[in-house]
């Protein structure tokens, strides 16, 4: 029995490495501290978030072509959208783990291109620094979902302490600092 045990908790999270996975999210941006005014200031309404992805056969990394797409749509109607993509020009980077639960937590981040983000805050290229997109995904039982780390982390660079983004700046290079927390339409049913 132990050994059946084991073969099934083995054997599972790879059975789900094999799956292609897909998770939407939508939603507005979540007020947090100091934060508060960012997608205000910036004039961002909303966001969407398409992460497509699925994993190596060893479930320690992404497929190349897994991708993770960012748009927001701003409130003078005009729209923003950035693309990362495993093995790409634009990598996706990824952190997995198989949790307790036999849950699999992928987090992924992808560092913004200045040229563009500078486009989505109207600023300076030079001035925004090093953005960083961060989205987690669960897998369990088969299906993805969005997990609880969504956002935009601001890495401090010479020219950002200076400029508009400043109060934005995560702390201590604190990469886990988001500027941004995206708040699903679905955590607010």
């Amino acid at each position: 029995m132990k050994k059946l045990l084991l073969a099934f908790f083995l054997l599972a999270p790879s059975a789900a490495r094999a799956q292609k996975y897909s998770v939407r999210d939508v939603g507005e941006f979540q007020p947090l501290g100091h934060r508060v005014e960012f997608y205000d200031r910036f004039g961002w309404k909303n966001y969407a978030i398409d992460f497509d992805f699925s994993l190596d056969d060893a479930g320690r990394s992404l497929t190349k072509g897994s991708r993770l797409t960012l748009r927001i749509v701003k409130s003078d109607g005009s729209r923003w959208a950035y693309s990362c993509k495993a093995g790409g020009s634009k990598p996706l980077n990824a952190n997995i783990n198989v949790l307790f639960d036999n849950r699999i937590s992928v987090v992924v981040d992808c560092l913004i291109a200045g040229s563009s983000f500078a486009k989505a805050v109207d600023l300076h290229p030079e001035d925004v620094g090093a953005p960083d997109l961060v989205f987690q995904a669960i897998v369990a039982n088969g299906q993805a979902a969005a997990g609880a780390q969504r956002g935009i982390s601001l890495q401090p660079a010479a020219q950002s302490a200076a400029t508009e983004l400043s109060p934005y700046l995560a702390a201590n290079d604190d990469p886990a600092g988001l500027a941004v927390v995206f708040q699903s339409d679905a955590s607010l049913q």
